[in-house]
């Protein structure tokens, strides 16, 4: 099976968040910021079809998050984390395929990749013609990367750094 593909936007991704939004928050408890990110976040937009959450927790908690997280099911993956977020993934039983892959990125508030991560989001849900073009060039990356997660995220570079860039003119976007 193809690692990298491309698949169409599926309204059911926002309802499969808040499912397990409140199973996150059961544990972490209110104070914890969890987001929809990524292309699951993005009504029109396709990918993977990975959900893809976001939790912002106090710095100093995040070891004792990511104990909980573990204890929930996620499986924590140092190689794809860097200091300032913790990466984990778990797959679990889906209404539409058998199974369904979910991210964890769980970092502070203070990290700027917290608030690109947000930002990113909504500037793709308020421009159209910016969620087409970087649609156009992720479903062409997933044509031509296959399993490369390598090459794939180097096709999409480009235009990441070009909407970022909007973003960042265009005054950092906030809902």
């Amino acid at each position: 099976m193809k690692k990298y593909v491309y698949k169409p936007y599926n309204e059911i991704f926002p309802k499969l968040f808040e499912a397990e939004k409140k199973r996150i928050e059961a544990i972490l408890g209110t104070n914890a910021q969890i987001e929809h990110i990524g292309s699951t976040a993005v009504p029109g937009l396709g990918g993977k079809n990975i959900i893809d959450i976001g939790i912002a927790v106090k710095k100093e908690e995040q070891q004792i998050a990511s104990k909980l997280l573990q204890d929930l099911g996620y499986e924590f993956r140092p190689s794809f984390s860097t200091p300032d977020r913790l990466y984990f993934i778990f797959d679990l039983p889906d209404p539409e395929e058998e199974i369904r892959r979910y991210h964890i990125h769980l970092t502070y508030p203070e990290n700027p990749e917290w608030c690109a991560f947000i930002s990113f989001r909504d500037y793709l849900r308020k421009h159209p013609d910016a969620l087409s073009e970087y649609a156009d060039v992720k479903r062409r990356a997933a044509q031509e990367a296959g399993d490369e997660g390598s090459q794939y995220r180097k096709l999409k570079a480009p235009i990441i750094r070009q909407l970022m860039k909007n973003l960042s003119l265009s005054g950092r976007e906030r809902n």
